[in-house]
């Protein structure tokens, strides 16, 4: 079973370089940075050996007709489906955003669930019945028509781990046309494609008997998920003092040194995607 935990991030410093260098440490399997380098194409001095440095244009090139064909924080989970396309030999992929913290040996998470067979496994994971006020479920979209409420599913997703078969699903689902806000379409999809999922901690019907609130507390009825440890909003500086637990967001002031984006050239940006996909439609 080879199993690889990808620190994924679209910026770097000296705080998020540490915690790549910690997870290194004490995940006890292999850590990639996969990093995002649209905010920064300048060559990176920094990044670690065994990196996998990618762009807006590699995702594009996945194909789907959908999915990925703009800058969109819809499509984060695309990010680790390209590294699972060139490296097909990892059969099991943990994803760990650059501001997710974890309170305890990182090895200690990984651990607790390296039994477990599930192909999804997240944290906040629940029905729509349980916050039909969410925005973002009005995403989703099928190629064969609008999806029932009762199938649409949610995860929380800066720490999650996927299966080969689960991303097979994604890829299957996203190549005939699916699209949405990814939070609600990885777990709905996985789900669809008859796959197991699995919650890491919190209160929800996913969570394994004995790991209720282990790992993170949160309150999926609100939309930020606050209070607890692992939400939306608000940000931290710091992950608060219980042990073994997960936190996000926490970024540190001196995340905001790290290589910064700019909003003329992220602007910039945002045009250039927009008369491309203009040009895509009157191609003929």
């Amino acid at each position: 079973m080879i199993e690889v935990v990808l620190l994924m991030t679209h910026r770097l410093d000296g705080a998020i370089l540490a915690g790549f260098r910690r997870l290194v440490e004490e995940a006890g399997r292999t850590v990639v940075l996969l990093y995002n380098r649209g905010d920064d194409p300048r060559p990176g001095p920094w990044w670690p050996a065994g990196s996998f440095v990618f762009d807006a244009a590699d995702i594009r090139g996945l194909g789907f007709p959908a999915k990925g064909r703009r800058r969109s924080a819809w499509d984060v989970e695309l990010f680790p489906l390209l590294y699972r396309r060139h490296h097909p030999e990892v059969d099991r992929v943990w994803v760990v955003e650059y501001d997710v913290a974890f309170t305890g040996r990182w090895h200690t998470l990984f651990d607790a669930f390296a039994a477990s067979p599930a192909d999804l496994l997240a944290t906040t994971i629940h029905s729509h019945a349980a916050n039909p006020g969410w925005d973002n479920w009005r995403t989703v979209s099928a190629p064969d028509g609008p999806v029932e409420r009762r199938d649409l599913l949610r995860a929380f997703l800066p720490c999650c781990r996927l299966s080969a078969a689960a991303f097979a699903a994604l890829e299957t689902a996203y190549a005939a046309g699916w699209d949405g806000h990814y939070e609600a379409t990885v777990p709905t999809l996985i789900a669809r494609a008859g796959l197991s999922i699995e919650d890491i901690g919190g209160n929800g019907p996913f969570v394994a008997p004995g790991n209720e609130n282990r790992f993170y507390t949160n309150t999926p009825a609100a939309n930020s998920l606050a209070p607890g440890s692992f939400v939306f909003r608000p940000v931290r500086e710091q992950p608060g003092p219980e042990p073994d637990r997960l936190w996000h967001p926490v970024k540190p002031p001196s995340v905001s040194e790290g290589w910064a984006t700019g909003r003329r050239a992220a602007l910039v940006r945002l045009a250039a995607a927009t008369l491309e996909r203009l040009r895509d439609k009157v191609s003929p």
